[in-house]
């Protein structure tokens, strides 16, 4: 066994090492901590390390737990590595310790505190930058005195995703992030952010549809790179995202225009595009597709397009989607003209008018 969860959505990966450890009280809590530092702790970050040093260098094919098929993971300077333990079974009276055991940083989380951070950070964007953030704290040398890992949280989503730079060293007071979800405001983030699940929902039946073999995608490689795009948008682009396209599929209302050209603020670029269920000719509708997407390329001079077509709303009904995805770095000038010519003879994105909607995290 490698590890007992590996994620890996290039550039990053992330290891995890789980130890479920009962530590039977012996009446000396010297010797209960020593034991529990051994079984649940020093274990998991032999683990990782190892783990961390095959997948650096190559040494073995990664199978995944049914062994059909080899996880891939290219060599590359541009990896971003993270390093998780999950200790289970910890008593309080045990510490829970992170930072640098050997070479690179580790989080050790317990099993109360890691479904709380997941759940609150459910985006692998969101996950990602707290752990780079904390990370970045802790190896300046600074220290928190903190009860939970979720007080912790607390004030990472407090200072606006991230830590007190002007502190050299903080005491939290327990049970911080109790008090930080009662605000009026946190709860009207997570009433915004209800819509965005539907950009998780898009992904879901996407894959879903690619075992199913019910897609008329293109490539493996295309519907890869496409969910890894998507799957990279924090919550708070979904939310953005999903708003944008519920708009166009006309589910907030009448059906006014059949394509949408939305930026994220992740920068890619996304073509939302809709047909009637009663033209719905899915080989017409992914030609279509891919043709509004080109013309979003050149639109707006960004390498990466995703599209993503679907039928018009209508409560109760089915629905389907396709989906296209353009990686090209540069247009040359014959690239652009024949575009231009097939953007005005078709009448694509020829006379767009640009919106800009703001959106604050934390209403109020």
């Amino acid at each position: 066994e490698l590890t007992d969860i590996l994620i890996v959505n290039l550039p990053f990966i992330i290891i995890i090492s789980v130890k479920e450890i009962n530590i039977k009280n012996s009446g000396n809590p010297e010797i209960d901590a020593q034991r529990w530092f051994k079984r649940g702790i020093e274990k998991s970050y032999k683990q990782i390390y190892g783990a961390e040093r095959i997948i650096i260098n190559n040494d073995t094919n990664i199978l995944t737990n049914d062994g059909d098929n080899i996880i891939s993971i290219p060599d590359s300077d541009e990896l971003q590595i993270f390093r998780i333990g999950v200790s289970v079974g910890r008593k309080e009276s045990f510490a829970l310790p992170f930072g640098k055991f050997e070479t690179g940083f580790i989080h050790f989380f317990d099993q109360e505190s890691f479904p709380s951070i997941l759940h609150e950070l459910d985006t692998i964007s969101d996950f990602i930058e707290y752990l780079k953030a904390k990370e970045k704290y802790f190896n300046q040398g600074k220290t928190a005195s903190f009860k939970s890992e979720e007080d912790l949280l607390a004030v990472y989503l407090k200072e606006n995703r991230s830590f007190p730079a002007n502190f050299d060293s903080v005491i939290l007071d327990n049970d911080l992030w109790k008090e930080f979800i009662k605000n009026p405001e946190y709860h009207a983030r997570k009433s915004q952010e209800k819509d965005s699940y539907v950009w998780d929902r898009i992904i879901e039946e996407f894959f879903d549809g690619y075992t199913k073999k019910e897609l008329l995608c293109n490539e493996l490689n295309e519907i890869e790179q496409s969910l890894r795009i998507m799957s990279k948008e924090n919550r708070f682009n979904r939310m953005i995202l999903s708003k944008s396209f519920l708009e166009v599929i006309g589910a907030y209302g009448e059906l006014k225009i059949r394509a949408r050209l939305s930026q994220s603020p992740s920068n890619i670029v996304y073509v939302f595009f809709v047909a009637p269920h009663d033209k719905l000719d899915r080989e017409y509708r992914l030609m279509q597709l891919n043709l509004f997407c080109w013309a979003a390329r050149n639109t707006i001079d960004y390498p990466e397009v995703v599209g993503i077509a679907s039928s018009k709303y209508i409560k109760g009904n089915g629905h389907s989607y396709d989906l296209c995805y353009i990686y090209k770095p540069e247009l040359n000038n014959d690239e652009r003209n024949k575009i231009n010519v097939m953007q005005k003879k078709l009448g694509i994105f020829n006379n767009s008018k640009k919106h800009y909607q703001t959106y604050d995290e934390y209403p109020k």
